[in-house]
C-alpha cells in the first residue's frame, strides 16, 4: 500500500527543468494542482538557494506553510533566514493603493537585487490573477506581464503567474499564454509557441503578429527536430555500447576455439562465425559514426547523416539475416 507521504510525492510536479531566469504561468484546473505546483516551485527554489516570495491572502499563506511542512520543508527556519517570504497583494502590487505596472516592475527588480545582496542566488516569486479583476485593471496586468520579460528576462528571477483556468475567461487565459515564454500544464513545463514579445503582445499590428507566429512555428519545428536527433544519437550510442561487451566476449571465445581446433569440418563453422563477428563489429562502429553525425547536426540533419543512417539500417539487417539459423 502506498503511504500518504509517497502519494503526495508522486503528485508533486518536477520543476528541475527551470533555468535561473524564467517567466511562466500556471493555468491550473483544481486546487490540488495549484497546491502541489506551489510546493514543487518553492522546494526547488530553496534547493537552489533562491529567495522564495509568495504573494497571497493570509489563508493562502497558512495553507502553503502547512503543505510545505508536509513535504519536508522546514518553514520556520526558512522564514527566519529570509529564504521564504510571505506577503499580501496590499504589501506588493497594491502598495501605492492601486496597481501600477511600472511600480510593480520596479518592485520586482528591487526585490531581486535585495535577494542577491542578502546572499541568495536570485528571487523566485509567485502571485495570482483572480477571476474578479476588472477589464481596465486586467489590461494593466497584461502590460506588466509582457514587460516583465524584458525587464527581468536576463536577471536571476523566476516568476510564476497563477490563474484558475476554469474560472478565468478563455480570452484572459490566452492573454497569459501570449505574455509567458513557458507554461506549466498539468505538472509539465512546456515551451510556449503562443508567446509574443512585448511589442507584439501590447500592439495591434496584425502583420507583425502574423510574422512572429510564423517565426515561432519555425523555431519550434527546429527544436523538435533537434530533440528527435538527440534521441536518435542517444539510442545509437547506447546500442553500440550494449553490443560492444558481448561482441568482445564472442571474439575471445572464437579465438580460443580457433587455437584448439584442427582442420576439421568445425573449422568451417568457426570461419563463418568469425565472418559474422567481423560484420557485427563493423555494424557497431557504423552505429557509433551515425551517432556522431546526428550529435553534430541535430538541428538540421545533414544529407550525409541521413545516408549514413540508411546505410546503418541496411547493414544491421544484413547482420541479423546472416545470424539467423539455417533451417
Amino acid at each position: 500500500m502506498v503511504s500518504w507521504e509517497l502519494a503526495m510525492e508522486l503528485t508533486i510536479p518536477r520543476l528541475d527543468a527551470l533555468q535561473a531566469s524564467e517567466h511562466l504561468c500556471l493555468p491550473y484546473e483544481n486546487e490540488d494542482e495549484r497546491a502541489s505546483t506551489l510546493v514543487a516551485f518553492f522546494r526547488d527554489g530553496m534547493a537552489r538557494h533562491e529567495r522564495c516570495l509568495f504573494i497571497g491572502s493570509a489563508d493562502d499563506q497558512h495553507d502553503l506553510l502547512a503543505r510545505l511542512e508536509a513535504a519536508g520543508v522546514p518553514t520556520e527556519r526558512a522564514l527566519e533566514r529570509g529564504a521564504l517570504v510571505l506577503a499580501t497583494t496590499g504589501e506588493t502590487y497594491l502598495r501605492t493603493g492601486r496597481f501600477d505596472p511600472e511600480d510593480a516592475l520596479a518592485l520586482m527588480e528591487g526585490l531581486t537585487e535585495r535577494a542577491l545582496a542578502d546572499g541568495f542566488a536570485g528571487l523566485r516569486a509567485t502571485g495570482e490573477a483572480s477571476a474578479g479583476v476588472p477589464d481596465e485593471l486586467w489590461r494593466q496586468l497584461v502590460h506588466y506581464e509582457a514587460l516583465l520579460n524584458e525587464r527581468l528576462g536576463r536577471r536571476p528571477f523566476v516568476g510564476l503567474c497563477r490563474l484558475h483556468g476554469l474560472h478565468v475567461s478563455p480570452d484572459r487565459v490566452r492573454d497569459m499564454l501570449r505574455t509567458h515564454p513557458r507554461v506549466l500544464v498539468r505538472g509539465e513545463v512546456c515551451g510556449n509557441p503562443f508567446y509574443e514579445r512585448a511589442a507584439i503582445a501590447l500592439g495591434d499590428d496584425s502583420r507583425a503578429r502574423l510574422d512572429w507566429q510564423l517565426h515561432q512555428l519555425r523555431a519550434y519545428n527546429r527544436a523538435r527536430k533537434g530533440q528527435e536527433g538527440r534521441a536518435g544519437a542517444r539510442f545509437l550510442s547506447v546500442l553500440a555500447d550494449e553490443l560492444a561487451d558481448p561482441l568482445f566476449g564472442l571474439k575471445r571465445e572464437v579465438l580460443a576455439l580457433g587455437a584448439a581446433l584442427d582442420e576439421t569440418p568445425s573449422a568451417e563453422r568457426l570461419e563463418a562465425a568469425t565472418g559474422h563477428l567481423r560484420r557485427l563489429s563493423a555494424a557497431v562502429e557504423h552505429a557509433r559514426e551515425v551517432a556522431r553525425h546526428l550529435d553534430r547536426d541535430v538541428a538540421a540533419p545533414s544529407h550525409e547523416a541521413s545516408e549514413a543512417l540508411d546505410d546503418g539500417s541496411d547493414e544491421a539487417r544484413d547482420v541479423l539475416s546472416a545470424s539467423r539459423p539455417r533451417g
